[in-house]
């Protein structure tokens, strides 16, 4: 009798560390992705409701305003599932199953990584002029080069060790929705080969020109 009930408790207990590690694989992120996996993360996108804003929220940070300096004001990772969803999201009419798909083929397995910084009155858009100047020099303010954000520094790390970007791009963002208005700050995309990023608890370091070391932490292990 007790024998069948050591035989049970052992099953129970096998059972229960089976469920355990069935759930710890699901929640880890995916990469590759398989063609249904591909269509579950595309109408989740085409959803563009509560569900798909509370979903992709998972991978955004909101950082507070510093007392002083540049502002990195939001930093996102994306996996190759939250990068479907969002680009879903973004093209809710005329996009289809298909060539979400097709999307995915062409970007690749990849862990995206976007920054969003922010020009403030202590890092302002019009830089103040050197204080030493000659006789044929007039002081006056010069605007902030469109690629101040290459004066920033970015890593992504795991167990303390740097992860090498596959890309890194940025481009200036204005108030309007042309040049013709004023550059308010940047978004930086850096690129990482998702074979090269673990399923565990990551970091993301952004190193500002005035010392600023902002850092986030994301883990892959909760997210899909």
């Amino acid at each position: 009798m007790s024998r069948n009930r050591s035989s049970g408790a052992r099953g129970k207990a096998l059972a229960l560390a089976a469920l355990l590690l069935l759930a710890q694989a699901a929640s880890a992120y995916e990469a590759p992705l398989d063609s249904h996996t591909v269509r579950d993360a595309y109408f989740l996108g085409q959803r563009n409701d509560e569900k798909t804003a509370l979903f992709l929220a998972q991978y955004e940070q909101v950082l507070p305003l510093p007392e002083k300096g540049p502002h990195v004001a939001e930093i996102e990772l994306h996996t190759p599932y939250a990068q479907i969803v969002a680009v879903s999201r973004d093209h809710t009419v005329g996009y289809s199953s298909q060539q979400a798909a097709a999307d995915y083929r062409k970007r690749g397995d990849t862990i995206r990584v976007r920054i969003l910084l922010r020009l403030t009155p202590t890092y302002p858009l019009e830089i103040a002029p050197k204080l030493e100047i000659t006789v044929h020099e007039i002081p006056g303010a010069t605007a902030r080069s469109e690629d101040f954000w290459k004066d920033f520094g970015y890593e992504l790390r795991q167990d303390d060790l740097p992860v090498q970007p596959l890309s890194i791009r940025g481009e200036a963002v204005y108030a309007g929705e042309n040049h013709a208005s004023h550059m308010i700050g940047a978004q930086v995309w850096l690129e990482y080969a998702a074979e090269d990023v673990a399923s565990q608890m990551t970091e993301f370091e952004v190193a500002t020109p005035d010392g600023q070391r902002v850092i986030v932490k994301f883990d892959l292990e909760k997210l899909r």
